[in-house]
């Protein structure tokens, strides 16, 4: 969390838009969202309560580097856990979900998921040098059940969401058709569709992007590493949130900490410490 942003995001209005945009879709389904995990448990009552009402459950990324504050202030979500454990039972509880049910669940990757897959990516805060080379071992071997984006109907869903300015770059670098608009949702369909494996060091450099609200010098950020404040418009006198607009499609994303979700009618920031059901074609979001 960049300093400043919680006392801002504290006093913004919490606004729920329910969007009923109808588009040409297969696929319509109820999915089961889980932000950043950050070694709490919540995922598991999540997954258990819910998993018989979802077609799909998709994890936003970040699984390890706890915060050391929220054992104290946080208890209940990080019961039966200690700063200093070996995560990787947990990551395995995590991976067996995918591998037992490999079109049921969709495991994403986050900037705490990156920093320990590739030696040239940014160091995330609260990276575990401890114990950096076993769970780099562990995502190097299971890198094939992550993605880095998905794309859910006209939902795209990562770990902190897709801006145009981004997009703009992506498509620049990756070399698309010069006489076309950016379209994020093409970016978003390359991004999936390319193994992690196959990230050459053009990917890495573009999903390494961290712009000045993260601490970087990059224009904008990644879709790993966006600040929510890049998919915000403007904000008025009264905290009331213009959110950044992207035609023909809905975006959720997490990676910004907040106490209360923040829903739009076209993305959502579900970062908050718990689960969330959408269905993707009204874009109704409930907590679950």
């Amino acid at each position: 969390m960049v300093v400043g942003i919680q006392s801002f995001m504290d006093t913004c209005s919490y606004y729920i838009y329910t969007s009923f945009t109808s588009f040409n879709s297969q696929n319509i389904m109820k999915v089961l969202v889980l932000p950043d995990i950050h070694c709490r448990n919540f995922w598991r009552k999540a997954i258990d309560n819910n998993i018989g009402k979802v077609e799909k459950v998709i994890f936003l990324g970040d699984y390890l580097d706890p915060y050391p504050n929220e054992f104290e202030e946080n208890p209940d979500s990080m019961e039966g856990i200690d700063f200093y454990d070996d995560y990787t039972h947990m990551l395995y509880d995590i991976i067996n979900l995918k591998r037992n049910e490999p079109e049921k669940y969709v495991l994403l990757t986050g900037n705490h998921t990156d920093s320990y897959i590739w030696t040239t990516f940014p160091a995330a805060s609260r990276t575990n040098r401890r114990d950096w080379e076993r769970y780099n071992e562990f995502y190097l071997e299971y890198l094939n059940l992550f993605n880095l984006v998905w794309i859910q109907d006209n939902v795209i869903f990562s770990h902190a969401g897709i801006t145009q300015n981004w997009a703009n770059i992506v498509w620049e670098k990756l070399e698309f058709p010069e006489d076309e608009f950016p379209d994020i949702k093409e970016v978003a369909q390359t991004l999936k569709d390319t193994p992690l494996k196959n990230f050459n060091s053009s990917y890495q450099f573009l999903i390494g992007n961290i712009s000045f609200y993260r601490g970087g010098d990059s224009s904008c950020g990644s879709c790993e590493w966006a600040d929510i404040r890049e998919h915000i418009h403007k904000i008025n006198g009264a905290g009331q949130i213009t959110p950044n607009k992207y035609e023909g499609i809905y975006q959720v994303f997490g990676h910004t900490q907040l106490k209360k979700p923040l829903i739009f009618d076209t993305w959502a920031c579900l970062d908050c410490r718990k689960g969330f059901i959408i269905d993707t074609l009204t874009h109704e979001i409930s907590e679950c």
